[in-house]
């Protein structure tokens, strides 16, 4: 298994060297995620706060279980498409399992960190294991992650 995630992951850097095409695609969830949090940091870089918080608030921000959320310096949610999870207070940060994120999620430094925990898909709709790619800027944190199936 272990060669064939190797032969595959040197196929599609091939294949991204052959067409200059450096974007990850979503078979790589990971490498994905991490380009939607650099590209919401480039938004609000371009476009400022008001206006990045504004795109990140509405719908247009979901791309099938990817979103960006956006945390204030105090811990708080600022911008969210789910308006219930914005501006909450961060101590609420705890999943269904009992493991409070929040602190990892505060965590994070400029290099970025990954930060899992129990969430709502919400293209399932389902309670899956979220993988979050928290990356501090200009004190605000930009994440985004991608989900898999809770192993019982």
């Amino acid at each position: 298994m272990l060669i064939l995630v190797a032969v595959m992951l040197a196929v599609l850097i091939g294949y991204r060297a052959l067409t200059g095409n450096d974007t990850p695609t979503k078979a790589e969830p990971a490498a994905y995620t991490q380009h939607v949090v650099e590209q919401a940091i480039e938004r609000y870089q371009e476009d400022g706060l008001e206006l990045t918080i504004a795109y990140h608030n509405t719908p247009m921000n979901v791309d099938g279980q990817w979103y960006v959320f956006i945390i204030d310096e105090n811990g708080y949610t600022i911008s969210h498409h789910n308006p219930d999870l914005r501006y909450r207070d961060p101590a609420l940060r705890v999943d269904s399992t009992g493991h409070f994120y929040g602190d990892d999620l505060r965590a994070a430094t400029e290099e970025g960190q990954w930060v899992s925990y129990v969430f709502v898909n919400p293209d399932t709709g389902e309670e899956q294991r979220k993988h979050s790619w928290v990356v501090l800027h200009d004190g605000l944190l930009f994440g985004s992650g991608w989900y898999e199936p809770v192993e019982p």
